[in-house]
């Protein structure tokens, strides 16, 4: 080997060629860094000791000719320019990425003999000998480097070159230039130096021998026309190859393969990140959370891979971000039709006859693992726990023998040439033995009917005509309809009076107008005419397996043959015939081939199978795009099943019949492979994992990630369990409920990662040894087929209701199938790949979309939001805020013209916040002064309070003067306004009060002598007596005190919901009724000794023309009110304190008032009468001045 490690030696060009090799094409990742045309010599590559070597074993033929010419191994990628590629070599590369051996390299001939080996010092210090290291240390590498003596080494063989892969022998050249004298190639030494090669080199120098450099004549060599235009073509092809030559997508020259690392270094990282909040990983807080936009994609690719029943373990190959940030399954689930078939159809068998002789059958417990514990570390619990046995079917050792070695292997068949093409897993061929087998185990799954015509109208073609013609076939699909304009069309003509109507007799059924649409159907549009008949199947599947490849069974009964009375054929003379012997050399073709074979019954029922058995070969699909129950749908459903189970079919063959007709032939996109981009940059590193273990990293980093968007908006009081359950930590308040909402972006990729948990966690249960396989089976399918009891993904993608009822379809399809016979209900269907087909189908879709939404989640936290630069129209509901904001920057404003530079900063905030409580002291009406307070800052705030004061009084009156008139306003604004209005009614309440405090009764004192005068004058005349303080048994008392509180009872008498003032009050009466005494007792006290009385309460009733003013007393000081009102009323009128024209008075009831008065006015002469225009006026007046 060379010391770079890029292949050994040199092989002998052609016989017969020009001595040039062609090389690889241009472009290729093996062509050297030059980039040398095809037909132009090729330089050694660097650090080249000058022995030809072998690129083969050694072999015992003569070494062919070697004419004039070399070639050399490529590089593995181009040195950096103007470095040798070899560690430790002291040569340099000229620019041109070239190498030239010093001046006297032993592996030129120079004219003048052969010259002295000059051995540079790197290659003297390796094997002492100058040869390369052979595998062992040993001096002399590949076969085929000369002996140091001299002999002649072993030859190399003929054969493959590993770099091309192709005979080097046949290698001719094709360039244009093969004949020419070859160009000069220029050392960096300064002298050209001839580039042929002798056979064989020189014997080696002895010690002291040194190089004396070429010779003078040489150096000095001037270049003819030919050289030349040779070198110019070298230049040209090289600029070409460059331009044209394929790029590496990130602009690297070479492969990015990757050494693969230990397991222990990803699982180091994983458990030193177990907790984020240390300062250590602040750095890598960044990653983790830019990687949440990635996590659905490892969700996916992680349950892609899923292991199946029959694996106890499954390895996949890693990709994991050098932080531990994110790992993906770097896999695709490449798998075989038909084993995939066979190994699910033996797991159906398994699992039935497992519930069958289970007596109990216990499911495991959802959630697997409690809220509170966190993903178990894989190292510590499950590493070396060795896991029960996975479900596996026991085969017969000769009738599964075909079989048997390899049916339940991870990849079956990986590493045999013969059924699989290479290590990719791509292509498959199987034999006829093996194929029969798997067919027999996989027969639980695949159909057999081998009629066609029973699919008659139950097909596509028959759906698509069902569809367009708004029908349904009995047990097929129902749709919306199709065309909507069925009753539109222009009714004057129709077929009740169309003169060539055809008129049928019977009734036409559905299945007429699908299976004639043109002839059965007015107006048929978008149809599909299906195949009439198929030919008659007239293969009888053999039931016992010893019967020969050809008999006659049974159902194939001889038709009976009737005599038709007379023959009208005439009978023909065969005594022509009768003489007619064969030949006795003539014999029967395909004489000596057997009529059959061992594999002819296996082949003919193969034929006839449903697909994949039908092939001998195929592609792999991806185990997800395997159906396993399609065909059970697509038949007819069972009559005798209930209701639920025959809608269920008909939903899934309408979804079927949907994906058919929605199928578009797909795009031409260019492929682009995240994980390739992701490997070749050098934050990315490949290992192989137990998918278990996988699983619970990806829970991890997916609760790390989503905790560090939590802290990150700073809600504390959020708290995510380990299942992915978002809980709040105590009562919160409305704006941590507003600041803790999360988008659907969060809150679907929690939802999606407590699937994953849930799977992964049962996945754990099984592997340390808690449940076995089938409840493992059963648990996965119970997850699948119950997403949305398990989960809450649907209020985050309400679409996937879809998924969710369509799993409820497939459950109910595969339960009535899976419990029957000895089989019961209850827990114990394992069968989950149908179920899980569908969510996996769904997370594909749902992929692009959701790395949407958390990348613009992810941009807004690290950039913030950016704003669109539009000014926003001011809302009516913002109208007050923008106010606000607008006299806020208005006082900013001022604030920093008015302060010296210094001192801005941190009294502005002082200053809005002494304008708020000075708005709300105005709002309060409270008087606002602040000790201390500069005057200008004073003057400027009790400016603008002024300033928002009239602007707030403004809209408060244009508001209600817009209510008053009767416009449409907002409800909230009604209410707003009520309260503004109060408040301003109040504040002028309590000013007119000061005011009259202030300047006194607005009264003279003439006007109040006079006033007093004729209050005793009166007084006096009438004889009135003063009222005294009632007395303690006093003897109208409970009648008055009776009276008070029916008059207060009244109010409630209608009302039947009342408030808590009001129930108390109503408490306080019923009390006061049972106990008069006490109640009585009670007034006098308070009369005589209360000085201090409880608040008021006032509300304003708002009618929208005007408001009432509600007053709400105490309810033990109303009582007391009420009782005094009706003392002092009632001893008022026993003392004639009022004459008798006061009207309403207790001298007549009300309703004799009322008749008096009516009366009054209906006297009045010509009061009625309206012949001018006249009208009756009741006029209502105070006695004013």
């Amino acid at each position: 080997m060379l010391p770079n490690g890029s292949g050994g030696g040199f092989r002998p060009p052609p016989p017969g060629g020009s001595g040039v090799h062609p090389g690889p094409p241009p472009g290729h990742p093996c062509s050297p860094a030059g980039h040398l045309p095809p037909g132009l010599p090729l330089p050694p590559p660097p650090g080249f000791l000058g022995f030809p070597g072998s690129l083969g074993p050694p072999s015992s033929s003569p070494p062919p000719p070697h004419p004039a010419g070399l070639f050399v191994p490529p590089q593995q990628g181009p040195p950096a320019p103007g470095a040798s590629s070899v560690p430790g070599s002291s040569q340099r590369m000229p620019p041109g990425g070239m190498f030239m051996p010093p001046p006297g390299f032993a592996g030129f001939q120079q004219p003048g003999g052969a010259r002295p080996m000059h051995l540079p010092p790197h290659a003297q210090a390796r094997g002492g000998s100058g040869a390369p290291l052979g595998p062992k240390g040993s001096p002399g590498g590949a076969a085929g480097a000369p002996g140091l003596n001299g002999a002649t080494p072993n030859p190399p063989a003929s054969g493959k070159s590993p770099f091309y892969g192709k005979d080097v022998r046949r290698m001719e050249t094709s360039s244009p230039y093969a004949g020419a004298p070859q160009a000069k190639i220029e050392s960096g030494f300064g002298a050209p130096q001839p580039s042929v090669f002798s056979r064989y080199p020189p014997p080696l120098p002895g010690p002291g021998q040194v190089s004396a450099g070429p010779p003078k004549d040489l150096r000095a060599k001037v270049k003819t026309a030919e050289e030349l235009l040779a070198e110019k073509a070298r230049k040209w092809q090289q600029l070409n190859t460059k331009r044209y030559g394929e790029k590496s997508k990130l602009g690297t020259g070479q492969d990015t393969t990757k050494e693969e690392m230990p397991p222990e270094h990803l699982r180091k990282l994983i458990k030193d990140h177990g907790d984020m909040t240390s300062k250590k990983f602040r750095h890598d807080k960044r990653v983790y959370l830019g990687a949440l936009k990635y996590v659905p994609h490892a969700v996916y690719k992680l349950l892609e891979n899923m292991p199946m029943p029959w694996e106890q373990v499954r390895n996949v190959a890693v990709l994991y971000h050098i932080t531990g940030a994110i790992t993906f399954v770097n896999e695709i689930p490449w798998v075989v039709e038909p084993i995939y078939l066979a190994q699910w159809g033996t797991m159906w068998i398994m699992m039935r006859r497992e519930k069958r002789d289970r007596r109990h059958f216990k499911r495991m417990r959802f959630p697997p693992f409690d809220d509170e514990e966190p993903p178990l570390d894989y190292g510590d619990n499950v590493l070396d726990v060795e896991p029960l046995e996975a479900i596996q079917m026991q085969l017969d050792e000769e009738e599964d023998a075909p079989v048997i070695d390899w049916l339940y292997d991870s990849k079956p068949l990986q590493h045999d040439p013969r059924y699989l093409a290479g290590p990719s897993y791509r292509h498959w061929r199987l034999e006829i033995r093996q194929l029969s087998v798997l067919y027999r185990l996989a027969n639980q799954l695949v159909s057999d009917l081998q009629d066609k015509n029973y699919f008659y109208l139950f097909n596509l073609e028959s759906f698509y005509t069902a569809k367009a013609l708004n029908m349904a076939i009995p047990g097929g699909p129902k749709f919306e309809p199709l065309f909507r304009d069925l009753h539109e069309e222009d009714e004057d003509w129709n077929e009740f009076n169309d003169i060539n109507k055809i008129i049928i007799r019977q009734q036409i059924r559905t299945e007429y107008k699908i299976a004639f649409p043109y002839l059965y159907n007015n107006r048929p549009r978008k149809v599909a005419i299906g195949v009439y008949r198929e030919p008659t199947c007239s293969f009888v599947k053999p039931e016992d397996p010893d019967l020969p490849a050809f008999y006659y069974d049974a159902i194939v009964n001889p038709l009976p043959a009737y005599k038709s009375g007379s023959s009208t054929t005439t009978q023909q003379d065969l005594s022509v015939f009768e003489d007619f012997v064969l030949p006795r050399e003539i014999q029967p073709l395909l004489q000596d081939a057997p009529l059959s074979t061992d594999t002819t019954v296996d082949g003919i029922m193969l034929y006839w199978a449903c697909r994949p058995f039908n092939l001998r070969s195929g592609r792999t699909r991806r185990s997800v795009d395997v159906p396993l129950v399609q065909s059970w749908y697509r038949e007819h459903v069972p009559t005798n099943y209930p209701v639920k189970v025959r809608v269920s079919y008909q939903k899934l063959l309408k979804c079927w019949v949907l994906n058919h007709l929605h199928q578009r032939p797909p795009k031409s996109l260019k492929k682009r492979y995240l994980f390739r981009v992701f490997k070749s940059t050098k934050f990315f590193q490949c290992t192989e994992l137990d998918w278990v273990e996988v699983g619970l990293q990806v829970a991890r980093q997916g609760y790390n990630m989503l905790n560090l968007l939590i802290h990150r908006k700073n809600l504390n009081y959020l708290h995510l369990d380990y299942n992915f359950n978002l809980k709040p930590v105590k009562t919160l308040t409305t704006k941590e409920r507003k600041k803790s909402r999360f988008g659907n972006a969060f809150h679907l990729c929690r939802e999606i990662l407590r699937l994953t948990k849930l799977v992964v966690d049962s996945h754990v249960q099984y592997r340390l040894g808690n449940v076995d396989a089938f409840q493992l089976a059963d648990g996965l399918q119970y997850t699948f087929a119950h997403v949305g009891q398990l989960t809450g993904m649907y209020r985050y993608k309400y679409r996937l209701m879809r998924q969710v009822r369509m799993c409820k379809d497939l459950k109910h399809l595969i339960y009535y199938r899976f419990n029957t016979g000895p089989v019961g209900k209850g827990p114990g269907c394992g069968f989950w790949a149908p179920v899980w087909r569908v969510w996996l189908f769904f997370l594909r879709g749902v992929l692009p979309l959701l790395e949407r939404w958390l990348g613009n989640l992810l941009a807004r936290q690290f950039e913030g939001r950016v704003s669109k630069g539009v000014a926003k129209t001011v809302t009516k509901q913002r109208v007050e805020s923008h106010f606000d904001l607008e006299l806020r920057a208005a006082v900013m404003h001022d604030i920093l013209d008015t302060m010296p530079e210094g001192v801005k900063a941190n009294k502005a905030r002082t200053i809005l916040q002494h304008l708020s409580e000075a708005w709300r002291c105005w709002k309060a009406n409270i008087p606002w002064k602040v000790p201390g307070l500069p005057a200008p800052v004073e003057n400027m705030i009790l400016r603008y309070v002024k300033m928002k004061a009239d602007w707030w009084t403004n809209a408060a009156y244009y508001n209600r003067e817009r209510i008053r008139r009767g416009a449409t306003v907002d409800k909230t604004v009604c209410k707003k306004n009520l309260g503004r209005l109060t408040r301003l009614w109040l504040k002028a309440e309590q000013e007119r009060q000061h005011a009259y405090l202030k300047d006194g009764p607005y009264i003279t004192g003439e006007e109040a002598v006079a006033i007093y005068t004729t209050a005793v004058h009166w007084l006096e005349s009438r004889k009135f007596t003063h009222i005294p303080f009632p007395p303690l048994n006093y003897k109208h008392d409970t009648k008055l005190l009776i009276l008070a509180l029916e008059r207060l009872k009244e109010l409630y008498s209608v009302k039947s919901r009342l408030n808590q003032v009001q129930r108390e009050e109503l408490g306080l009466i019923e009390q006061a009724y049972d106990n008069p005494h006490e109640a009585l007792s009670r007034i006098k006290r308070h009369l005589l000794t209360q000085r201090a009385f409880k608040e008021l309460t006032l509300e304003f009733m708002d009618l929208y023309s005007h408001l009432v003013p509600i007053y709400e007393v105490d309810p033990l000081e109303k009582i007391t009110d009420a009782y005094l009102d009706q003392y002092l009323w009632y001893e008022a009128d026993a003392r004639h304190l009022f004459p008798n024209w006061v009207k309403p008075a207790d001298s007549e009831p009300p309703p004799l008032l009322v008749y008096k008065f009516c009366q009054g006015i209906n006297n009045l002469t010509d009061v009625w009468k309206t012949s001018d225009g006249e009208a009756v006026v009741l006029l209502e007046t105070k006695y004013e001045k």
